[in-house]
C-alpha cells in the first residue's frame, strides 16, 4: 500500500492553510474565523490537485483551479466581493509563491533539488506552510496590512454570477473525471461545491 496520496494530502494541506493565511492576513482578515470552511475547501483542493497531476496529467490547470476555488471560498464563505475576492487571492498566492521560492532555494539549493525526492517536496511544503501561518499571525496580531472598504466594488449582478460559475464548474470537472470513470470523484466534487452553492444561494436571498 503506498503512503503517497496520504502524504500528498496531508502536507499538501499545511500549505493550503499557509497560502489562506498569508491572504487573508494581508488585509486584517481574521483567518481562524472561517478556518473550518476553509479546511473543506482546501481538502477539496488537494483532493483535485492529486487527480489533475496523477490521474488526468494536467498539472498546469492546478493553480488556475486552486485560485478559482479560494476565489469562490472568499466570496461564498466570507462574503467579500468577487472583485476584492480575486484581488485578495491572487496576492496572497503571489506571496506565498515568492516565500515557498526562497525557502527552497535557501535550503535546497535549487527547484529541482528540492523536487527530487518526496521527503524534500514535502518539507518545502511544510516549512513555506508554516512560514506563512507564522507571518500572518504575526500580521493579524499586530495590525499590520491593508484595510479597504470592499462593499464600494460590489456589483449589483455578482450572486447570480457566482451561482452560475459554481455551477459551470461543477458539470465541466465531473464531465472530465466521469471520461476517465473516476466515479468516487464524480460524487465527492458536486457534493464540495454543493457546499459553496449553499453559501451562494443564501448570500444572494440575504441581499434582496
Amino acid at each position: 500500500m503506498s503512503w503517497e496520496p496520504a502524504g500528498f494530502m496531508l502536507f499538501s494541506t499545511i500549505e493550503g492553510v499557509g497560502i489562506f493565511a498569508m491572504m487573508m492576513s494581508f488585509f486584517r482578515l481574521k483567518a481562524t474565523d472561517y478556518l473550518w470552511q476553509a479546511l473543506f475547501i482546501i481538502l477539496l483542493m488537494n483532493l483535485q490537485s492529486y487527480v489533475l497531476r496523477n490521474e488526468l496529467d494536467l498539472a498546469y490547470l492546478v493553480p488556475i483551479v486552486n485560485l478559482f476555488l479560494f476565489i469562490l471560498l472568499l466570496t461564498t464563505v466570507i462574503r467579500i466581493p468577487i472583485i476584492w475576492s480575486a484581488i485578495i487571492s491572487i496576492t496572497g498566492y503571489m506571496a506565498f509563491t515568492i516565500i515557498q521560492v526562497s525557502l527552497v532555494l535557501l535550503v535546497f539549493g535549487s527547484i529541482p533539488q528540492a523536487q527530487s525526492s518526496l521527503i524534500y517536496e514535502y518539507s518545502g511544503q511544510t516549512m513555506s506552510g508554516l512560514m506563512c501561518i507564522l507571518l500572518a499571525w504575526f500580521s493579524y496580531k499586530f495590525a499590520i496590512g491593508f484595510t479597504f472598504d470592499f462593499e464600494r466594488l460590489r456589483l449589483r449582478w455578482e450572486g447570480m454570477f457566482v451561482i452560475g460559475l459554481i455551477t459551470l464548474f461543477m458539470l465541466l470537472f465531473s464531465f472530465l473525471l466521469y471520461k476517465d470513470d473516476m466515479r468516487l470523484y464524480i460524487v465527492f466534487f458536486p457534493i464540495a461545491l454543493l457546499f459553496l452553492l449553499y453559501y451562494a444561494v443564501r448570500k444572494e436571498k440575504m441581499n434582496d
